[in-house]
């Protein structure tokens, strides 16, 4: 009885400590060693009061497992339904259930409604006893709001905590996510000058784990101003400064940004492939969905870039159902557009336009991401061509034209914005500098000419555009012709000379007609899978046209050609019923000399056009046509001018130019035909 009335006393002391004392969550302690502290933990049984399941969590948070940390910190919450005197512990109580559902789960309305309950209850408590808590929580509810894509209320929150931050560290993060914000609204001189006061606070501080961080969101700026020089050598610095195995998600976002700029700029090499996985290691490794997501959609781009479409789509679909499991909405939308694109470039048209339809992009909503606004109106128009909606085709061809000027603006405006942040500097600077500095050591001067350019060549455009219409068959392109010109582009850093063959079935059109357009298709994919020659560095499927680049030495492209006739012939006859061939090869270098564009590439389909109908004209009864344009004088014609297919028949006139069949130079038989006179109808 009197170890039974002991036992009662030590409760009650306890508990009557418990109501006295304000409990305070050791963070330092654990995050010393969660593990150690964990295990220790769990064996007090008798401990188990709320505190106890609050540090507990905690551990579990330190140690990324969220299922655990989540159990515990809600059987701290049901344990301090007692505590309404407490409102202190009641924050901390739901800080660390935000962090948990925010950081290790990525739900972040959950994380919203957690650290707006902690809100109310430090509004119990007079501001002066709570300035440093509520410093905390408002830059929490900034960054929640931030990940919500409510940025009006994320700077509200920030600037409280930027006005209550007391010590250096906290005014360090409040600039640092300022930063952030201004970053994601697109005001670069702002968000840089937010930076600028973080990195001096991390100087103060010698927060060196500050500077990485600091350097990603300066590389994440020049991206967006469209210098991505810049902007990767930021986030190689950022890199370079990161711990991986102390700071891991944020060297899986630096990865993952580099990744994305190599991706999109087609500049990939072989690190970025492992860079992809790496992150993709790291993020299974602190279990972030997000991250993990996110590399697997790069993998899929990757896959895409490689022209294995198999791959990519599988990596799209998967990418997709992790940023479901998490409802990141704009991701969502951005993946499905890729396979969107990615069928329809496949000519799987319906099943391109199904997954359209689930887009959730607004074309005229602003608060979207423009380059997202922008490709879905390119589809819209290329799938309302498909179907033949020419009116729609249309509108979205406008509306896509719209967007790339939007998209250029904004660019141009960015760059403005930031050199009238850096001129007074630079201008005190210069000052100092050397005589015998050049225009080419400072970046400045060569930003200022670039926006100088840059609005030159905007004005003159909009001049263009307002000078004539733009018809619907200008306008719509396809995804996968684009990225093929932009790749063949970026072939000529190689030194062997580039040629562009164009494939596809004798008569095609009547063949469509007769044996349908699915059937059609298949042959073309199926052409395109029995190529297996290393000397194809791309290709491509569009206009009903197989579309090779290949690269080789001028005596090694007649045994090249062979190569390639023989592996469709041998298709061909696989075939039923066997399509007839015709074929062109054109000498990309010849005809158009060096540092060619996109643009080139779309006016050389005039010259396939015309050499087909040509050939026809001259040889209407071979069963197959194949074809080479051979250049006698360097760049015979000028392939901006609007009348290009009058000009490519000059050239053959002329002989700058000559078109062969086999062996055979049909040039004689052309100009022949194209002096004969037209008939015209007897009286």
């Amino acid at each position: 009885m009197r170890i039974f009335l002991a036992c009662i006393y030590l409760v009650l002391t306890c508990l009557s400590f418990s109501l006295l004392a304000e409990p305070e969550l050791r963070r330092q302690l654990i995050q010393q060693n969660p593990e150690q502290f964990l295990e220790a933990a769990l064996q007090r049984p008798e401990q188990h009061s709320s505190l106890h399941w609050l540090e507990v969590s905690y551990a579990y948070l330190q140690l990324n497992q969220k299922e655990s940390a989540l159990d515990s910190i809600e059987k701290a919450i049901q344990l301090a339904r007692l505590l309404d005197d407490k409102p202190m512990y009641q924050t901390q109580l739901y800080r660390t259930k935000a962090e948990i559902v925010g950081r290790l789960y990525r739900n972040t309305q959950l994380g919203i409604e957690a650290l707006l309950t902690a809100e109310n209850w430090l509004d119990k408590l007079p501001q002066n006893e709570s300035q440093l808590e509520r410093a905390e929580v408002y830059e929490s509810l900034a960054q929640a709001f931030n990940q919500d894509g409510d940025y009006a209320q994320a700077v509200q929150y920030a600037h409280k905590s930027l006005e209550l931050a007391q010590h250096p560290a906290q005014k360090l993060n409040a600039h640092y996510l300022l930063g952030r914000l201004h970053l994601q609204m697109d005001k670069i001189n702002d968000a840089f000058s937010h930076f600028s006061h973080a990195k001096r606070l991390a100087t103060e501080l010698k927060a060196e784990h500050a500077f990485p961080l600091i350097d990603m969101r300066f590389g994440l700026g020049y991206q967006k101003m469209g210098l991505y020089e810049l902007a990767l050598h930021h986030f190689t610095l950022a890199k370079d400064g990161l711990d991986y195995t102390s700071q891991q998600r944020a060297y899986v976002n630096v990865l993952l940004k580099i990744a994305n700029i190599e991706l999109q700029q087609n500049l990939t090499n072989e690190n970025t492939y492992d860079s992809i996985q790496q992150a993709l290691i790291l993020g299974h490794q602190v279990d972030d969905v997000y991250s993990i997501a996110e590399a697997t959609f790069y993998l899929g781009q990757w896959h895409l870039s490689q022209q294995n479409m198999a791959a990519a789509a599988y990596h799209f679909e998967q990418s997709h159902s992790m940023f479901s499991q998490i409802n990141s909405h704009p991701m969502q939308s951005q993946v499905l557009l890729a396979m969107a694109e990615l069928y329809h470039a496949q000519q799987q048209h319906e099943l391109a336009q199904s997954i359209f339809a689930r887009i959730h992009i607004d074309i005229d909503d602003s608060n979207q991401f423009l380059f997202l606004r922008y490709r879905y109106a390119e589809l819209a128009a290329e799938l309302a061509s498909w179907q033949e909606d020419w009116v729609s085709a249309y509108d979205f061809s406008q509306q896509v034209l719209k967007l790339r000027f939007d998209d250029l603006r904004e660019q141009h405006n960015l760059k403005l914005d930031y050199l009238q942040m850096t001129q007074p500097h630079q201008q005190s600077e210069t000052t100092t500098l050397d005589a015998t500095d050049s225009f080419a050591d400072s970046p400045l001067q060569w930003l200022t000419l670039l926006s100088v350019v840059l609005t030159l060549g905007l004005a003159w455009a909009l001049l263009k555009l307002r000078a004539r219409p733009i018809l619907p068959s200008q306008m719509i392109f396809s995804r996968q012709w684009i990225q093929f010109s932009d790749k063949l582009v970026a072939e000529q850093r190689h030194k062997k000379p580039l040629y562009l063959m164009a494939v596809t079935l004798r008569g095609c059109q009547y063949y469509k007609q007769q044996h349908g357009e699915i059937q059609l298709r298949r042959v073309l994919i199926s052409l395109l899978h029995s190529l297996k020659l290393p000397q194809i560095v791309q290709l491509a499927i569009h206009s009903d046209v197989l579309w090779l680049g290949l690269r080789c030495e001028p005596n090694e492209l007649a045994s090249l050609q062979s190569k390639v006739l023989c592996q469709l012939a041998q298709q061909r006859v696989l075939l039923k019923p066997q399509p007839q061939l015709q074929t062109l090869i054109l000498p990309l270098q010849e005809l158009l000399g060096n540092g060619w564009q996109k643009q080139h590439i779309q006016a050389l389909r005039e010259a396939v056009w015309l050499s087909w109908y040509l050939a026809e004209q001259i040889n209407p009864s071979d069963e197959h046509i194949y074809l080479q344009l051979k250049v006698l004088e360097p760049q015979p014609c000028e392939w901006m001018t609007e009348n290009i297919r009058q000009d490519i028949l000059n050239a053959l006139q002329l002989g700058s130019i000559e078109l062969w069949q086999q062996d055979q130079s049909l040039n004689p038989q052309l100009r022949e035909l194209l002096e004969t006179p037209v008939q015209g109808p007897e009286e």
